[in-house]
Formats: C-alpha cells, sequence, structure tokens
C-alpha cells in the first residue's frame, strides 16, 4: 500500500516537466544505503516506465522517459528541457564547480577539508514546492546532497579527504553570486620559552594613537616596542609556514621589566598558513640563535591546548631582588613569617586597574625566604599561587596589598628586578 502511494506521488511531481535522476531521487534519499541519489531516481524512473509499459495510464511528462525504449506501449518520449528543480545543476555544473574550487585552493597544503553551499533562492524555491508533493519523510535537503557530491569531487581531483571534525581547510561554495571562499586552518605549536632580558614584552603592543600605521608618538614604529617575544618566535615559523600573522596564546605573562628564567608554557597559533608540514626541530634552532628569547619543546597541538593555557591555574617561584630607602632594621625582618602564613589580600594594583577590573584578590604565598645582601638590600625567593602580584607583595602598593613585606618592615622600596625562576606547570 505504502509503494503504490509512493509512486502515485512520484507520478504526480513528475506530471508538469522534467526532472533529473539527482533530484527524484533526493526524495527517498535517507531509504537504504548504498545508492546515489542519482542511482534511486533512476529505478523510481524505469518503475513508472515499466507501469506505463504495462498499459496502465499514468499523467506524466513524456520527456522524463527520454532514453527509455518501451516494448508494448507506443509512448514516445520527448527531449527534455532543464530539470525543473535544479536546472541540470548536478549534471553540468557541479564537476565544474569542483574544478574552480581545486584551483581556488592553489597552493595551500592540506590532508583534510569540508565543503558547505549556499543553494540558490531559485533552487530553494523550487525544491520547496517539490516537498509540497513529495513530503520530506524520507528525502534529503539539497544543500547536502550538493555537499556530499562536490566533497567526492574534491577527493578525486586532489587525494585529500572529507572531514567534517577537523578540516584543514573549509570550503563555502555560494551560488547565489557564484563565489568560492577558502578558510585554512590555524596551525597551534605549543612550546615553552625562555625571557633572558628585560624590556620587551610578551606580545606586539600596537601603538593605540596610530593603530599600527606610524606616527610621532611611536617614532613611526606602528608599536611601542621594537621586539616581542611573539615576534621573536613568529619569525622564523611564518616564513616557513608562508604565513603572515600569528596569535600568542601564553600561560600568564610576566612584567616587562622581568625577566623569564623558567620555562613559560605558550602557544602559537599561525593564521592562514600556505605550509603546514614544517620542521619545528629545525625552527626551534633558529628561534633560540636569539639572544632574548629561547625555546623548547615546540610541537603541534589543537585549538584545545590554548583553552588548556588560560585556564590552568599554576604556580610560580619569583626571585626579586630589592632594594630598600632606608636601612634595614634586623629585627623588624622577623615580621615576614607572616607572609607564608596567612593569606594575601590584593586589590588590582594601581598600575594595571585602568585595563582590568578592580576587585580584591585572595592569594596565598606556599614559599618565602630572603637573603640580606647590603644595608639597604635584600634577595627574596617566593614560590606563590597563580595570580598573586609579586612587586605589590613587596611594596604594598599603597596598602592595596595586605599584608606587604615594605609595611612589615617599615621600609619603603627604592627599586627592585624581578625573575621568574620556576614555573610549575606540567608538560603537554
Amino acid at each position: 500500500m505504502f509503494m503504490a502511494e509512493l509512486i502515485k506521488k512520484f507520478a504526480e511531481l513528475l506530471k508538469t516537466g522534467y526532472i533529473c535522476d539527482w533530484c527524484i531521487g533526493r526524495n527517498i534519499g535517507n531509504l537504504l544505503s548504498g545508492f546515489t541519489n542519482k542511482e534511486r531516481g533512476r529505478l523510481i524512473r524505469y518503475q513508472l516506465a515499466f507501469i506505463s509499459d504495462s498499459g496502465e495510464k499514468l499523467d506524466v511528462d513524456l520527456s522524463n522517459f527520454h532514453g527509455i525504449n518501451f516494448r508494448d506501449s507506443k509512448i514516445k518520449p520527448q527531449t527534455p528541457e532543464k530539470c525543473k528543480i535544479c536546472k541540470n545543476f548536478f549534471d553540468e555544473k557541479l564537476g565544474e564547480l569542483g574544478e574552480g574550487v581545486v584551483k581556488k585552493i592553489g597552493d595551500i597544503e592540506f590532508d583534510t577539508f569540508v565543503v558547505g553551499t549556499i543553494p540558490s533562492d531559485e533552487i530553494l524555491n523550487a525544491e520547496e514546492k517539490m516537498q509540497e508533493t513529495m513530503g520530506i519523510e524520507f528525502s534529503e535537503p539539497i544543500k547536502s546532497e550538493i555537499n556530499r557530491e562536490m566533497g567526492k569531487i574534491i577527493e578525486k581531483l586532489t587525494g585529500k579527504h572529507f572531514d567534517l571534525k577537523s578540516p584543514d581547510v573549509t570550503i563555502l561554495v555560494d551560488l547565489k553570486t557564484n563565489s568560492i571562499k577558502i578558510q585554512v586552518k590555524s596551525l597551534f605549536i605549543y612550546g615553552r620559552y625562555q625571557k633572558l632580558v628585560r624590556g620587551i614584552p610578551q606580545t606586539k603592543w600596537i601603538c593605540k594613537e596610530c593603530n599600527g600605521k606610524g606616527c610621532t608618538y611611536c617614532k613611526g614604529e606602528g608599536k611601542l616596542y621594537k621586539t616581542s617575544i611573539q615576534e621573536i618566535i613568529e619569525s622564523p615559523i611564518l616564513k616557513d609556514a608562508q604565513s603572515k600573522k600569528s596569535a600568542f596564546h601564553g600561560a600568564g605573562r610576566e612584567d616587562i621589566d622581568a625577566r623569564n628564567l623558567g620555562w613559560r608554557p605558550f602557544v602559537i597559533e599561525i593564521v592562514k598558513p600556505v605550509r603546514r608540514k614544517i620542521n619545528l626541530k629545525e625552527l626551534e634552532k633558529k628561534i633560540n640563535k636569539s639572544k632574548k628569547v629561547h625555546v623548547k619543546e615546540l610541537k603541534f597541538v589543537d585549538k584545545s591546548i590554548v583553552r588548556k593555557l588560560k585556564s590552568d591555574r599554576i604556580d610560580k617561584t619569583y626571585f626579586v631582588d630589592v632594594e630598600f630607602k632606608n636601612k634595614i632594621e634586623k629585627k623588624l625582618l622577623k615580621k615576614l613569617k607572616i607572609i607564608a602564613q596567612e593569606p594575601i589580600m590584593q586589590k588590582t594594583p594601581l598600575r594595571v586597574v585602568h585595563r582590568r577590573a578592580d576587585k580584591m584578590r585572595k592569594r596565598y604565598v606556599k614559599k618565602f625566604s630572603y637573603k640580606i645582601v647590603g644595608n639597604k638590600r635584600i634577595q627574596f625567593k617566593i614560590k606563590a599561587e597563580s595570580g598573586l602580584y609579586i612587586k605589590e607583595l613587596i611594596s604594598g602598593d599603597g596598602g592595596r596589598t595586605q599584608p606587604n613585606v615594605s609595611e612589615l618592615i617599615d621600609n619603603k622600596v627604592k627599586k627592585m628586578s624581578l625573575d621568574v625562576f620556576e614555573i610549575h606547570s606540567k608538560k603537554i
């Protein structure tokens, strides 16, 4: 009973004009596996032809039987016009578009891809009318069919693989504007870095006055510092990957005037790489020729590692060399034991409050030791929780950090130098 009703619907569908095998078959695209929609459509077309040749009258546009030889009936099929649904897109334009995609990709290196399409309004409207006759219970959307069939063509032409989960290249074909856009997945490279000098930031500091164009404020540089950790690391990588841009994701950052003698985890994201297969061992050697930054453990990772770096709370050990304004009173130094005994309550430091929320933080110092190296000078070694501002722990920041070293020993800070001595992170 069901099959009879289905055949009746197909006969009604083919009543007013020619419909290609692809568009006929798509109406039962979710029935049986191992068939293309073109093959399904061909089977339905022959089923209707068998019925017609048996003598049963079907009110079908005869162009739908073109190429079929009837034996008993006197049916004379006509030459069809274009499919009234897809306008012969599958038979005449799909292959050409696939070739256009491959040409657009050009020299971009990739192993996996995904393709998406935006069908024209004309095709979508015709598809909607067809569904009014056939229903959507067993049908596949035309967009899905175009994506799949184009994917097959691109696979055949390139030898690469269709991959919905993690494609190197995303292809968007807009049939409304006849345009092709290629989106290339970023390369994510994990490593650890040391910053061996003071005075350079972790990332590029683009001049806000000119937005990187160059002005009197930035002395024509377009940025506030001549180089950065990001630029030193990215330079040879961008060259090898044939990319123009990177984004730097660090597990925290040290101050510009601080060194990092520990190894800070980072991920450098290479945007729109033309080459994906690059030699990280060789790149590590090139980067380490720098006297300012060294790296190690470079390896390819996925984007999830960036989220992990940003969310992990990593303890750090600092070395701080402090010169105080007055002579140190040694009898007051015993008060410093409270630093590692009580929580440190810190308001956002004045030096960064203009760009960060002004709130109170509760952090802990896990280890605290010091060494007197002069009448006014002490060297501190501090292991602290992630997020504790060390300079303010020493200076007090006008009372915004409690307790603090300066108040405990009743001596203001004249100057200090800070090094990140160790970063207590696990290997990825």
